[in-house]
């Protein structure tokens, strides 16, 4: 697992290879037999499902776990702070601490046992809602040297900010518009600068800051219209829309075979008003879209219309290519595709060289330039 990990780039510091050949990872994932909880690609340990079978507990796959543990950039005797706890990451080793919280009292009461079977004893588990940050007296003078929050968020607590030494980082599963990134924050006085990201998922928040993300299903549930950032919108008319002409429009954008489309998506999550996510689940659906199934595309909605962004794959000679369409149906398609269309083209024209060069450096991985206060 750890040389899986290591050869595909995302543990590049001897202290995290160190880490994962050392710390025993099927302790922590008991559910699971050795080759599962040892994989070294993109498989995540379910631990704890809710009653509708929803997973709410696990462990991540052990790139992503390398991947965030590189970003925190740790010193030895480094005071961490972690959220949605489990015990494989926050395992220390003789000089560090850690004080690590999580909402479910069932997982809290596991990640103690499990620590105290692998010896690390340098864990403070705590049952608690991570957004209110460590409980006080756990604070150390000056601020934490990392934070680790390894759940969906889709804002970030004032507390993690407050809680974090100055220069410290922040590594986090931040939710926009439904994608999720792993971002590493770094605290300059008052204000988080993103220093990179990388793509990802988690469970979602169940403290008291998790919000609904609502499914409005069309097409007989073949489709289903998510509203990740909040309440839906009003789709009156869209069914009959989408059974209505089609209008397309070529963006004129080609992606090679080392561009990230995840790059695109999040553009036009983070710039587009009226943002959502446009999800198929049955085959009628791709015939009707061009929406692969189990693929969901960027989209916006207007009054009984919408226009979304599919990647169609092509090829120049023997090199994959693929170009960006905007299919869009009902009154307004027209407009709202060419909003699509001039998204598309200043992705094309502000951001791809920056992700480019960094995706050059970094597998999976991205630089960014954003900043939070």
């Amino acid at each position: 697992m750890a040389q899986t990990v290591i050869d595909g780039g995302c543990a590049p510091s001897e202290p995290v290879r160190d880490a994962l050949r050392t710390v025993p990872r099927h302790r922590f994932a008991p559910e699971v037999n050795l080759a599962a909880a040892y994989d070294g690609g993109d498989r995540a340990l379910i631990t704890r499902r809710d009653e509708t079978g929803t997973a709410i507990s696990s462990v991540s796959a052990a790139w992503l776990q390398a991947d965030m543990l590189e970003s925190l950039r740790l010193r030895p005797g480094a005071i961490m702070f972690e959220a949605a706890s489990g015990g494989y990451n926050a395992a220390a080793g003789p000089d560090g601490r850690v004080v690590s919280v999580d909402i479910d009292p069932w997982v809290v009461r596991r990640t103690r046992a499990f620590l105290t079977e692998a010896r690390s004893g340098r864990v403070t588990a705590v049952e608690a809602d991570a957004p209110l940050g460590a409980p006080a007296h756990l604070v150390p003078r000056g601020g934490f040297d990392g934070s680790m929050i390894t759940y969906n968020c889709w804002d970030i607590s004032p507390a993690w900010r407050e809680q974090l030494a100055e220069g410290g980082l922040l590594v986090m599963s931040l939710e926009m518009g439904g994608y999720t990134r792993a971002i590493a924050f770094e605290r300059r006085g008052e204000v988080l600068h993103a220093r990179r990201f990388t793509y990802c998922g988690f469970v979602r928040d169940q403290g008291h800051q998790a919000r609904p993300a609502p499914v409005v299903p069309l097409l007989d549930g073949a489709l289903a219209l998510r509203f990740d950032d909040g309440s839906a919108a009003d789709t009156e008319g869209l069914e009959g829309a989408l059974r209505g002409r089609r209008h397309e429009v070529v963006t004129g954008v080609t992606m090679g075979a080392n561009s990230y489309f995840g790059s695109l998506q999040l553009y036009a999550a983070t710039t587009l008003s009226g943002f959502y996510r446009l999800a198929a689940h049955l085959e009628p659906a791709e015939e009707v879209t061009g929406i692969a199934n189990d693929r969901d595309a960027p989209a916006i909605i207007g009054e009984a219309s919408l226009a979304y962004l599919i990647h169609v794959p092509t090829k120049d000679g023997d090199s994959p290519q693929g170009k960006e369409w905007v299919r869009a149906f009902g009154e307004q398609g027209p407009e709202l595709a060419e909003r699509l269309v001039a998204t598309v083209r200043a992705w094309d024209r502000h951001i791809r060289a920056d992700d480019s060069r960094s995706a050059g450096r970094m597998p999976r991985s991205h630089s960014s330039r954003w900043s939070w206060s």
